[in-house]
């Protein structure tokens, strides 16, 4: 593909990459010290159970408690307003190595962070945290165009085992028929067409100290 402006950080087969699967990982990208005063934020927050924040109940997803009066009702799934929550979160979401990829990815010099959309710190619980099915986050954000990437920092090592991020390579650019999303706009996994889709999924193994990049159209899970 041609670039119309100079890359800065990444390379033309990166940016290659992203632009036809959608998401890209930098391996060793951020400074651990910066992760590690993030996990240590989020830990506090949660042990304070610092408002705002999402309860696993709420979502009624499949594994997620179905009342808070229930064994692990209280689970807490999301971390909300991340950036307003502590100096912390500040200094990482004007890191300029992340915002030179962005304004690479994107190819503009102009960029946004949107505050109101995925602002967060997701929680995986050991216990009663609940499975996502396959969306895309362009179900929730309501803009004029798709220009939109998010920006995924493991603050552990995310694997297979202990229920990483997938994705489905190219999903961003494809045109889903409604009958193959349900009512809440989840990807329905009863149907070939969809699963002619799953089978293509990648794991997004990653370790502290990467860093994910994915459109927000493209099919995710976890």
């Amino acid at each position: 593909m041609n670039i119309l402006n100079k890359l800065e950080i990444l390379s033309q087969s990166e940016w290659d990459f992203f632009k036809k699967n959608g998401y890209l990982i930098k391996r060793n990208f951020i400074d651990k010290t910066i992760v590690q005063r993030i996990q240590e934020t989020t830990e506090q927050h949660l042990k304070n159970r610092i408002a705002p924040f999402e309860l696993e109940q709420e979502v009624n997803y499949p594994g997620s408690p179905k009342t808070v009066e229930e064994k692990g009702g209280d689970t807490i799934r999301r971390l909300k307003l991340a950036y307003s929550r502590d100096e912390v979160f500040k200094i990482w979401i004007n890191n300029q190595k992340v915002i030179q990829v962005l304004k690479d990815l994107f190819q503009s010099e102009k960029i946004f962070f949107v505050q109101s959309h995925h602002n967060c710190v997701m929680t995986k619980q050991p216990q009663f945290s609940s499975e996502t099915h396959w969306h895309k986050d362009t179900r929730y954000w309501n803009f004029a165009n798709n220009h939109l990437i998010n920006t995924w920092l493991p603050l552990d090592d995310e694997v297979t085992e202990n229920g990483c991020l997938q994705v489905i390579p190219q999903s961003h650019q494809w045109q889903t028929p409604r009958e193959l999303l349900d009512a809440r706009l989840f990807l329905r996994e009863d149907l070939p067409e969809s699963m002619q889709w799953i089978e293509k999924a990648q794991n997004v193994e990653m370790k502290q100290g990467d860093l994910l990049f994915f459109h927000a159209a493209i099919f995710h899970a976890a």
